[in-house]
């Protein structure tokens, strides 16, 4: 029967398949074999783009049948281990130097950035680590946010683009501001980006069928279409070498909240290389390295601004389809979303030092 007004059902075939109750199809049964190769191939294109081999491709692809098992819970790393490794080291690799400079290239993404005249700051925003926090830290400590209009962008349209962002910082900002963000673990970033995602009133993926109908993508809709639309756009740069522009991005990660921390890192300035960094902290380690941070921005002990800013919560825009997705980010980690991960954050694990989720 045609759900009511308001319903949130989980697993509608809105791309092709789910636990509907319906009879199994050739679809259902192909399913998990068909995303796995889709995560393989993938991981092969994101490394043409960023002109790495991807050694660690045969582990993996090794693994891409077998998708029929789950965990009996999430066996993510815990959030009070973070990795010992300071994510600077891995994120300056030749290797990882090469992945930011060809994304900033073949993808003309505009970074979004926070600029302190203050501090001599920027923040570089990466949504879902911790962001909300900080950019609200910045505008009540230090009258700074995405929105300010402080004389250094120079929009092409509307005299100031509607968050500040990389390509109109101007050559002192890049000069003699010290760049700053926070990362955090993928495995636990992408519940959480799938959740605000998902919630948003505008979530992309939640089609309406009928009157007042609502539907809820599950992770593994989510993922299964992330990893298709992605492989079909760096695809197409690596096939035609053209280059792309924002509108083609954002629509390739469906939701800025899914896109990769490396390619929130990757912002192009205005002669098209990645925004510099001098600061990266971790979630996982946050008040010991939001410390670390005001030490090195010269805000003194005592300061009542160098207090940790505190954790942000959302709730969600339609309540009953936070139903959906608290019982999703609840569920357990299944064999199919860690391969999903590990092949749409491959650039994030390896160039902030983060473990891949064993499988």
């Amino acid at each position: 029967p045609m759900a009511t007004t308001g319903d949130a059902r989980e697993a509608e075939p809105l791309l092709g398949g789910g636990d509907t109750g319906a009879p199994a199809s050739w679809w259902h049964r192909g399913r998990g074999r068909v995303t796995a190769l889709v995560a393989g191939a993938t991981l092969v294109l994101l490394g043409v783009c960023a002109g790495s081999a991807g050694t660690a491709m045969p582990a993996v692809l090794s693994r891409l049948g077998d998708s029929s098992d789950a965990a009996s819970a999430p066996t993510y790393p815990a959030a009070e281990t973070p990795p010992l490794l300071d994510p600077l080291v891995s994120f300056n690799t030749p290797r990882c130097r090469q992945t930011r400079a060809s994304l900033a290239r073949v993808t003309n993404h505009d970074g979004d950035v926070v600029v302190i005249p203050e501090l001599r700051a920027v923040y570089v925003d990466i949504v879902k680590a911790a962001s909300e926090s900080i950019r609200s830290a910045l505008e009540d400590n230090f009258h700074a946010s995405w929105s300010a209009d402080l004389g250094q962008y120079k929009h092409p349209v509307s005299g100031r683009p509607q968050r500040s962002s990389t390509s109109y910082l101007t050559d002192d900002v890049l000069a003699n501001y010290t760049f700053f963000t926070f990362v955090r673990d993928p495995n636990t970033r992408f519940r959480s980006s799938y959740e605000q995602a998902i919630c948003r009133e505008r979530c992309t993926l939640c089609t309406a069928r009928g009157a007042g109908t609502m539907f809820t993508p599950t992770i593994s809709e989510i993922t299964a279409f992330l990893q298709g639309r992605l492989m079909h756009f760096y695809g197409d740069i690596a096939l035609r070498g053209e280059r792309s522009d924002e509108i083609t991005l954002q629509e390739a990660w469906v939701d800025e909240h899914f896109e990769s921390q490396i390619l929130r890192l990757s912002g192009a300035t205005k002669d098209g290389s990645p925004v510099p960094l001098n600061f990266v902290g971790r979630v996982e380690s946050f008040e010991h390295d939001w410390a670390r941070l005001m030490d090195h921005l010269g805000v003194k002990e005592g300061d009542p601004r160098r207090v940790t800013p505190g954790h942000q919560e959302h709730s969600c825009d339609i309540p009953e389809r936070g139903k959906v997705v608290q019982r999703q980010r609840e569920s357990p980690v299944t064999t199919l979303e860690k391969v999903a991960v590990a092949a749409l954050y491959h650039d994030d694990f390896e160039c902030l030092g983060y473990h891949k989720p064993k499988i």
